[in-house]
């Protein structure tokens, strides 16, 4: 009977070691990885992608101004009529003011004028007044000359800014000269109905915004004309980084932001952006792709196709580049790589 027990206990026994064994077994046998750790499968080519290229960079910039001179009247009397507000832009051509009746007109000279000119007259201010007349859209001849055309184009502007009598003679005390075609008064000294001696001080301009200069530019820009984006205005600039083109100017000092800026009397950190005047139509493609690179040009392969590649720019995992002609929708990684140069 003992042994029968003996003999149940050991099978008993050798059956739980045989469990515990496989139990053991299944537990220490490698599990299979699921499918989304599996090693992925090298790639042999990759589709390339298309993106215009404009290259923005934001940079700081630094504001040039020159001094303004004061606007003065020449005439003497009383003043019958102001065309001057604060903030208010000033243009030349326009009437500025009136002094006993006679009109003064504004006008932009290279030159300002410092006498009466009339037939005959010779020299580089009879020759600035025909360039500003020009501009202002009375056909004025550019010799220097005060003839008969610049005095029909001088009394047309008399008339249109209400002379009385207009007669082709420019009095230099009629003009009230400005030191560019607008400028924004910063504050207005004639009044309405005061007596003024001649060279009376009509208004106060600010200094006058001459060039936008870019204090380090960037590096590895793309080549190409630029563009310059200071507070909301946008303009050519040129290679060395410095704008002086009179229309980005002027709409940059006639922005609230710059009036602010020239309120404060203090010249805060001024940003702008840099882009590419025309954005460059380039592929995007992995950097494993090209091959044989020298300097900015490479290849990349298609198949049996090999094509010239020149890098514009690089990003991560990705590469810019244009390619003259065809260009291709896939191109080569890895092994299908070539690794000698671009024949």
């Amino acid at each position: 009977m003992a042994d029968t027990r003996f003999a149940g206990t050991a099978i008993l026994a050798g059956l739980t070691l045989l469990g515990a064994a496989g139990a053991t077994g299944f537990l220490l046998r490698p599990a299979t990885a699921p499918d989304q750790l599996r090693a992925a499968e090298r790639l042999a080519d990759a589709p390339v992608g298309r993106e215009r290229l404009a290259d923005d960079r934001t940079v700081k910039i630094s504001l040039a101004r020159a001094p303004a001179a004061p606007l003065t009247v020449g005439l003497a009397g009383r003043v019958t009529e102001v065309s001057c507000r604060p903030g208010r832009p000033l243009a030349a051509g326009q009437r500025a003011a009136r002094v006993d009746g006679v009109p003064v007109v504004a006008m932009a000279t290279s030159v300002p004028p410092y006498r009466d000119l009339t037939w005959g007259d010779k020299g580089d201010d009879v020759r600035a007044v025909q360039r500003e007349l020009r501009r202002l859209g009375y056909p004025a001849p550019d010799t220097g000359r005060y003839d008969r055309r610049t005095s029909a184009a001088v009394r047309k502007l008399q008339k249109a800014t209400g002379k009385a009598a207009p007669d082709g003679k420019l009095a230099a005390a009629e003009v009230l000269w400005l030191p560019a075609a607008s400028v924004r008064p910063g504050s207005c000294e004639l009044v309405k109905g005061a007596r003024i001696a001649a060279g009376q001080q009509f208004a106060k301009v600010p200094a006058r915004l001459t060039a936008i200069t870019v204090d380090t530019l960037p590096a590895n820009l793309v080549d190409g004309e630029r563009t310059l984006t200071v507070m909301g205005a946008t303009g050519p600039i040129g290679r060395d980084g410095v704008a002086t083109d009179t229309k980005l100017l002027d709409e940059v000092a006639a922005s609230a932001e710059y009036r602010l800026l020239e309120a404060s009397g203090k010249d805060a950190d001024v940003t702008g952006s840099l882009a590419l005047r025309e954005p460059l139509e380039t592929l995007k493609m992995p950097p494993g792709a090209i091959f044989g690179l020298e300097g900015d040009t490479g290849c990349v392969r298609s198949g049996e196709q090999t094509y010239a590649v020149r890098v514009v720019s690089s990003r991560l995992g990705a590469t810019l580049v244009t390619v003259d002609g065809p260009a291709p929708d896939r191109v080569d990684l890895g092994p299908a790589v070539a690794t000698g140069g671009c024949e």
